[in-house]
């Protein structure tokens, strides 16, 4: 049965064929208005992008710093910087992994059918320019794990992994885990599309698989790990 979805009224959703609207608060004016500041910079989706939002403010009382994972031209990691300056939170960093160069050579063996170089039309200079409103923001271009070296000490209340590759994907996973305050939380972007099955999904499915926590599927893509 094939579904869907399409905006009905100001703030809803109608979802076909089963004809019922839910609440969509990504439309609302106060979001739209943030989500302009990034759309241009991101490819994440504005429900995806609201998820993220105010999954950083809950973070935002926990102790830990906050990480991306994936940063491409910035725009979601605008949006989370944004959530923490909107809470007048800016003493803690903001650690944002990524060539920004575009996928590393692994991906040209990756089950996902990715190939090195692509996502390449951005530069470091750029992000740091387009993210210079938060000096929060600490950045670590380079080859994931390799990059995590710098951050071994320190601990971890929200992480957005946004990882394309199968093996970036396990390692954001095992690094962050141990490392994560009790209450933070890990969003996958990728984990619910069909093409991430045995990427991302994959890799976060099997890492969890003897963990306590549940995975948490949304219908926006997203998964979302709460840790206990």
């Amino acid at each position: 049965m094939e579904h869907t979805r399409f905006r009905i009224g100001r703030d809803y959703t109608q979802y076909l064929p089963f004809g019922y609207a839910t609440y969509s608060p990504w439309f609302e004016d106060w979001f739209q208005e943030i989500y302009k500041k990034v759309k241009a910079n991101t490819i994440v989706t504005e429900d995806r992008c609201y998820i993220l939002y105010r999954l950083s403010q809950h973070c935002s009382h926990l102790e830990g710093d906050f990480a991306e994972c994936g940063v491409y031209k910035g725009g979601t990691a605008f949006l989370i910087a944004h959530a923490l300056k909107k809470r007048s939170i800016q003493d803690r960093s903001f650690h944002l992994f990524d060539t920004f160069t575009g996928l590393p050579s692994i991906a040209d063996k990756d089950p996902t059918g990715h190939k090195s170089g692509e996502f390449g039309d951005v530069s470091l200079d750029d992000v740091k320019e387009y993210l210079n409103s938060f000096p929060f923001a600490v950045f670590h271009p380079g080859i994931m794990p390799e990059t995590f070296e710098a951050v071994k000490d320190r601990r971890f209340s929200f992480i957005h992994v946004d990882i394309d590759l199968y093996q970036t994907a396990r390692d954001c996973c095992s690094f962050f885990y141990e490392r994560m305050v009790k209450g933070g939380v890990m969003v996958f972007d990728n984990y619910g599309f069909q093409r991430y099955r045995v990427g991302e999904k994959r890799a976060v499915d099997e890492f969890f698989n003897d963990k306590p926590e549940c995975l948490i599927s949304l219908p926006t893509g997203q998964c979302v790990v709460i840790k206990l």
